[in-house]
């Protein structure tokens, strides 16, 4: 049988610490989300999704120093300033989309998403991260239990 060795628990707590983060943010796209029509259903006014979408950031931002870990610094800075920039996005979203049709409006959903892009390479550093986290055994690899 394979063992591994324990997970630093300072990395389990920043990734814990993200989950609580990323639901946050997953709530707030969603919301936003919710402005786009599909054949089944209107699209939910785009103020309102607006606003769900900002409070989504609030609540993001709010879980931000709850993965804080000295290796993901950078990732968290290039996140602070991702939701900043998509803050700043929504926030011009209802004028710059009055009058487009339905694709010109939804690439304008698209592109406040899109400014979200470095949440995911902090995702994936933090599971680098995470990965590395788990001290290899003697000799640098994993041993057999019992043997």
């Amino acid at each position: 049988m394979w063992r591994r060795g324990r997970p630093d628990p300072a990395v389990e707590a920043a990734w814990a610490g993200f989950l609580g983060f990323a639901k946050a943010l997953d709530e707030g796209s969603r919301a936003l989300l919710a402005s786009v029509p599909s054949a089944r259903r209107p699209g939910a006014p785009l103020e309102a999704s607006v606003a769900g979408f900002l409070a989504g950031l609030e609540a993001a931002r709010a879980e931000l120093p709850s993965w804080d870990h000295p290796a993901l610094a950078g990732a968290q800075a290039a996140t602070a300033a991702a939701l900043d920039a998509a803050e700043a996005r929504a926030r011009e979203l209802p004028a710059a989309s009055a009058g487009l049709e339905f694709e010109h409006r939804n690439e304008r959903v698209a592109e406040v998403l899109d400014e979200l892009l470095p949440v995911q390479a902090a995702e994936q550093e933090l599971r680098a991260l995470r990965r590395r986290g788990y001290p290899a055994s003697a000799g640098g690899r994993q041993t057999r239990q019992g043997r």
